[in-house]
């Protein structure tokens, strides 16, 4: 790391208060700090910066036009130096350690809701099932307008996702606006403790095939997830088993590790990571003996599995014990530990890399300019390097995990998407909750015609517009039109483009029928089912699962992809 990042980030800071004593701190900090290691180039170059930068900030403090305030300048100095690492090297103050310490052991209490920003505005998107905000009888669509008392104006949508977080078995007062009406009610919420149970869902898809999905790797996740595995096998007796990774994000190592051992027996390798330091030089592997070796395995991935996520399907595929079909995975192949700095706050850095049993990292961004020299840039595939399974398959690091069988996910036509960016499904979905207690099971729920007409007549009372190429183009020639006096002729002749355009948007409507009515039909099963019943009603139409159940009726080919005789589609 080169020294001059400590003091490029002082440029622009806007200072506010006076304080003494900060220069006492950043003289120990230049002068006496690295005097016990002279012959040290690294550390005495670093040594030199800090006392340009006390000098800097006595500058400052003597002839700034405003005051100083130490704290807030000393956490931007921090906060940029570490930007520019990478993403997970983060600097956490005293009142982040207990989050911090809950998040690692597994034991941090939520709310289970998902939130996002809209105009200034904290909107809840969805809230997850058995936590305490369905426990409320809190529905998404809600705007969350303080937090104990405390607004949340101007915080980010992930700030007050973590307000909400705290202790297991206690209170948060949420101040909300319904859809309902304009007004604010205030409502206390149950932090809840986030089990196995609520990160696992498990069923059999027909009579062979089993399928098992996991959506974080949390404490105790691995011996759930092997029992839950186990009842399906000893009560349904399926041939086949499919493993569903997506959209997870990761966890805890160690859980990655315990789920590993599921499938491959005691001993076998896992992960390693290696860093700078001899102590980062680490191996795991099994350490108990396996429920199932045998039964032929499918692992989904997209671009969302992450971390412990890849890990897992990384290791399947190194160890050729299953197929992995999918998208290419995130790509995070690094590891963090946290260390003491010092007035009770620590410091979450980057500390080493994982490395798969093959010996291959899937690290897909250089954060550090290793690969091109240029930092925070995807790896390119030209400097990917080769590696082998345990069958002699090729595998490539820098990328992710790379699926045996990509599938590619159906988008929504333009149109389609288009009602979805501004919100219309979403806004839809409020109202119809308000109108409608309840619905038919997720796999008896059809989305009607009815429903759909109705859905139209909503979109109509909405400030709703598709924009297609001609409207925009249409309104930048408007626009052009007033700027040089055209008048009112063509004024008319622009509404006369506007009524196609009318027209043109209720013939899409119509024309995408099909499709809106089973996106907004899978919407509102997770409305009222969550994402159990939205995985329930979606899984016997799901492009994944069906590739997944053709393979497994090809039961040669499920052999050839494992041995290395079929080339990856």
């Amino acid at each position: 790391m080169k020294p001059v990042i400590f003091i490029k980030y002082f440029s622009g800071l806007v200072i506010k208060k006076k304080s003494a004593g900060i220069f006492i701190v950043m003289a120990w900090l230049a002068f006496g700090l690295f005097s016990f290691r002279p012959a040290d180039q690294d550390f005495l170059s670093i040594s030199r910066y800090l006392k340009i930068i006390s000098q800097t900030y006595k500058s400052l403090n003597e002839d700034y036009v405003d005051e100083v305030e130490p704290a807030g300048l000393m956490r931007k100095c921090i906060d940029g130096m570490l930007k520019s690492l990478d993403p997970y090297t983060n600097y956490i103050t005293e009142s982040q350690i207990e989050e911090a310490r809950l998040r690692q052991s597994g034991q941090m209490g939520d709310i289970g809701v998902d939130l996002f920003e809209e105009k200034g505005r904290i909107l809840i998107r969805e809230v997850f099932e058995n936590l305490g905000a369905a426990q409320a009888r809190i529905k998404p669509g809600a705007e969350i307008i303080a937090i104990n008392n405390k607004p949340v104006t101007g915080r980010s949508a992930e700030e007050v996702l973590l307000a909400l977080m705290g202790q297991p078995d206690t209170e948060v007062e949420l101040a909300i606006k319904t859809t309902a009406d304009a007004t604010t009610e205030k409502v206390k919420v149950m932090r809840t403790q986030i089990t196995p149970k609520d990160v696992t869902y498990s069923e059999m898809i027909n009579d062979s095939v089993g399928y098992v999905k996991l959506t974080q790797f949390t404490a105790s996740c691995g011996k759930f997830l092997e029992g839950e595995i186990k009842k399906l096998k000893e009560n349904e007796g399926f041939k086949y088993l499919i493993f569903d990774l997506r959209q997870n994000p990761g966890g805890l190592l160690n859980e990655a590790i315990n789920i590993c051992n599921i499938f491959n027996p005691k001993g076998s390798p896992v992960v390693s990571t290696k860093g700078r330091l001899t102590e980062w030089e680490k191996k795991y592997e099994a350490m108990s003996d396996a429920l199932d070796t045998e039964t032929p395995l499918i692992l989904l991935i997209d671009e969302k599995s992450a971390s412990a996520s890849e890990i897992v399907s990384g290791v399947m595929q190194d160890m050729d014990r299953g197929v992995v079909i999918g998208q290419r995975s995130y790509g995070k192949g690094l590891v963090q530990q946290t260390k003491d700095i010092g007035y009770n706050a620590k410091l979450k850095l980057t500390v080493a890399k994982y490395y798969l049993p093959s010996g291959r990292c899937i690290q897909a961004i250089d954060y550090y300019g290793q690969y091109t020299d240029q930092g925070a840039k995807e790896i390119p595939d030209t400097l990917c390097k080769a590696y082998k399974t345990k069958n002699g398959r090729k595998v490539m690091d820098g990328s992710g995990v790379a699926p045996d069988i990509k599938v590619e996910i159906p988008k929504p036509s333009s149109f389609t998407q288009g009602l979805i960016d501004q919100k219309m499904f979403f806004s839809y979905c409020n109202w119809y909750q308000l109108k409608n207690d309840s619905i038919a099971p997720p796999k008896d729920f059809v989305f009607s015609d009815e429903d759909f007409d109705q859905f139209v007549a909503f979109l109509k009372t909405q400030n709703y517009n598709f924009e297609s190429k001609t409207e925009k183009s249409l309104a930048a020639l408007e626009t052009s039109s007033n700027d040089e006096g055209l008048g009112d002729q063509a004024i008319a002749y622009f509404n006369t483009i506007r009524k196609k355009i009318d027209t043109y948007q209720s013939s899409e409507l119509e024309k995408h029928r099909k499709e809106i009515k089973k996106l907004l039909g899978y919407e509102l099963i997770g409305r009222y089912y969550y994402q159990s019943g939205k995985t329930e009603a979606t899984l016997h139409a799901d492009p994944f699962i069906l590739e997944s159940i053709k393979l497994f009726g090809d039961p040669s080919r499920y052999r050839e992809i494992l041995s290395g005789s079929v080339v990856k589609k």
